[in-house]
């Protein structure tokens, strides 16, 4: 008898996740490269432009200013346009964008206006990129995977913000601060390059106006957000959230580089924080297989607002600053990567995938809204009161926010059931569940 070796059957990984694996793999890359202008081009504007604080500013202001301006118009535009086609370009656009900064350098034609335009539609394509990637990921992964997915994205984002500032250091001493967002521009080619790989194709659809009139069909996302009571809860308490980390971040720097005098040590606090938020958003889609969506977020959020009170606790030597502080800012930053998580995947499977964009714009507006007065109330913080009064106080105000979830509608939130295609209008219909299921 011949003998048939039999070969055992692979696991083929479906097609989607072979797509979200490409997408995932583009933004990582993209994610650090940023860092590194994120870094670069204020130092930049000091460096090789000498630039005031008033310019430095300006330029900050010009970056976030899209974060409030852009979401509702480019969510409607990008729900009836294909997303990955919008993806590539606007990396291509992106990597001409930062690669015209060191070619002006090299012409000696450098001057603060272009840095400026570079920060006004960076930020622009920022929000437009980030809004159309989480807009396509549903249309990636299956419903049960929605968790797993943005847990990865999330944890990419966390290993960026760790490494990206560090690699941002070395290429500025090694090449100059202009020439080391050359390498931002290669981080954008090959994220351009991973998304060209997406097998996934999406028509563009014609925009739907009710009457001739654009508001209801821009204000549509804004309706699912606000309409639907735990989504609502969980946006209000990221815009309280996001206000008061502003402040701790305006204090933190303040506090141990100046005040505890730990100098570059400052920098293993900050690496401390982005392992804390990787393994946050590693550790989520447990989180939400235990406890469900709703409990998850309260879970995340009891753990990242006390948290943060160990930075001001900590006394003592500079060893013992420097390792209160660490877990403090790991901790903390650990609660809020997994609500990130629980809250992106809340809102992908609440809402109708033809108004995904839309959707996500409108929460990442009302979650961003408080950012520009957090910043502001810290730095007047920490000038009337100091730097540690200041990271009393920030964590107080986060526990405060704790409240909107504590309500019923987000404690009982056990299960999102995926919204059919046929759903329209945007208020999210009988497919989701508000209570844990019998048994």
């Amino acid at each position: 008898m011949r003998h048939t070796r039999l070969r055992p059957e692979r696991r083929r990984t479906p097609t989607g996740e072979r797509d979200f694996r490409r997408l995932w793999a583009g933004d990582a890359v993209s994610q650090l490269g940023s860092q590194i202008t994120l870094f670069a081009l204020p130092y930049t504007a000091v460096s090789v432009l000498h630039a005031p604080g008033g310019q430095l500013g300006l330029l900050q202001a010009l970056y976030t200013l899209p974060f409030l301006l852009v979401p509702l118009p480019v969510g409607l535009w990008l729900d009836h346009r294909p997303l990955r086609g919008v993806l590539i370009a606007v990396h291509l656009c992106c990597a001409l964008l930062v690669l015209s900064v060191p070619l002006a350098s090299a012409a000696g034609t450098l001057g603060l206006a272009q840095l400026h335009l570079v920060a006004a539609l960076g930020g622009a394509a920022t929000v437009t990129a980030e809004i159309a990637m989480f807009a396509l990921l549903p249309r990636l992964v299956a419903a049960d995977r929605l968790a797993w997915a943005n847990s990865r994205l999330n944890a990419g984002l966390a290993v960026a913000v760790t490494a990206g500032p560090g690699l941002a250091v070395w290429l500025t001493t090694l090449l100059g601060a202009p020439n080391a967002l050359l390498a931002d521009c290669l981080t954008y080619l090959f994220c351009a390059g991973a998304l060209g790989r997406i097998t996934h194709r999406q028509p563009s659809r014609p925009v739907r106006r009710d009457g001739g009139r654009l508001r209801p069909e821009l204000t549509a996302g804004l309706r699912v957000v606000l309409g639907y009571a735990p989504l609502r809860r969980i946006a209000v308490h990221a815009a309280l959230f996001n206000a008061c980390a502003q402040a701790v971040n305006v204090a933190l720097v303040v506090y141990l580089v100046r005040d505890q005098h730990l100098g570059g040590l400052y920098g293993v606090v900050l690496v401390c924080g982005g392992l804390g938020g990787t393994a946050g958003a590693l550790l989520a889609p447990p989180l939400i297989r235990r406890l469900g969506h709703g409990r998850a977020a309260l879970a995340a959020a009891t753990v990242a607002a006390p948290a943060f009170w160990l930075v001001p606790a900590a006394d003592g030597t500079r060893a013992t600053v420097l390792a209160v502080s660490s877990a403090g800012l790991c901790a903390g930053s650990a609660g809020a990567g997994a609500l990130g998580v629980v809250s992106t995947t809340v809102r992908h499977l609440a809402s109708p995938p033809a108004l995904h964009a839309r959707v996500s714009a409108a929460f990442r507006l009302v979650s961003f809204a408080l950012v520009p007065v957090g910043a502001l109330a810290g730095g007047l913080l920490v000038d009337g009161l100091g730097a540690r009064a200041t990271l009393w106080a920030a964590p107080a105000a986060m526990m405060t926010a704790l409240l909107p979830l504590l309500t019923r509608p987000v404690r009982a939130l056990h299960h999102v059931e995926r919204q059919d295609r046929r759903a329209q209008h945007g208020l999210p219909g009988p497919g989701v569940t508000a209570s844990r299921p019998p048994g």
